[in-house]
């Protein structure tokens, strides 16, 4: 069972800055292995390492939930299996030093070890131009996507190639179907089996509406290797 959401105004952003104020700061010193902890008034025992990784995912379980139909069956309903999943954008602009990358490397392995991350760009930059102006209603300039582009892909390396995967919009999203073997080696790479796109939902149709008109399925053996 996989449950996808999107966009969720930056909370990972936000969650990444919470955490490295705990971190990096010389007075709460969230590292600290020393036995006594910290003394004064900050004071706090040692904390073990990844001790915030499950509040932090916690959050994004609470903000995307099962259907209420579910909800109101907790007592056996259990949700312990599900693959989440998230949308988040606006993560380029947290990338602008090498030491960005080293840290947000850390923030994803150490709160998300289990997690697998797609990071999509768009090697087209004339088309994602056009579709910046169409959405925005603003010009953005070939050399700040590439710098964009640049920022995540090294993010991407950093993680490597067993935690990220680096999907280029212009090789699957090509309107005559031929990019859907891109996207069904993700979904291999992913870690499910007996799964196969056999046509592509086009997302954000002349602007902002949903195809409704086609349908999707990734065949009835479909499911997740354990």
């Amino acid at each position: 069972n996989v449950r996808m959401a999107g966009e969720n105004k930056g909370a990972l952003i936000n969650d990444f800055t919470s955490y490295f104020d705990l971190y990096e700061s010389n007075e709460f010193n969230l590292q600290t292995k020393e036995h006594n902890g910290v003394d004064g008034a900050w004071k706090h025992f040692p904390i073990p390492d990844q001790s915030l990784a499950c509040p932090i995912q916690k959050r994004y379980e609470a903000i995307n939930p099962p259907p209420e139909m579910n909800l109101n069956f907790r007592g056996s309903y259990d949700d312990s299996e599900t693959v989440i999943g998230f949308k988040t954008v606006r993560l380029h602009d947290s990338l602008v030093s090498e030491n960005d990358v080293t840290q947000w490397t850390h923030f994803l392995i150490e709160n998300f070890p289990c997690a697998k991350f797609v990071v999509n760009i768009r090697g087209d930059v004339e088309s994602q131009k056009a579709s910046w102006l169409q959405a925005f209603g603003t010009e953005l300039d070939g050399e700040s996507i590439r710098k964009y582009t640049r920022r995540l892909t090294k993010l991407a390396a950093s993680l490597g190639q067993d935690r990220a995967r680096i999907l280029d919009m212009s090789d699957w999203s090509k309107e005559d179907g031929s990019g859907l073997g891109v996207l069904n080696d993700l979904v291999e790479w992913l870690g499910f089996r007996g799964c196969k796109f056999s046509s592509l939902i086009h997302s954000n149709k002349d602007g902002y509406e949903q195809d409704v008109e086609t349908s999707i399925s990734l065949g009835k053996d479909c499911h997740l290797k354990r």
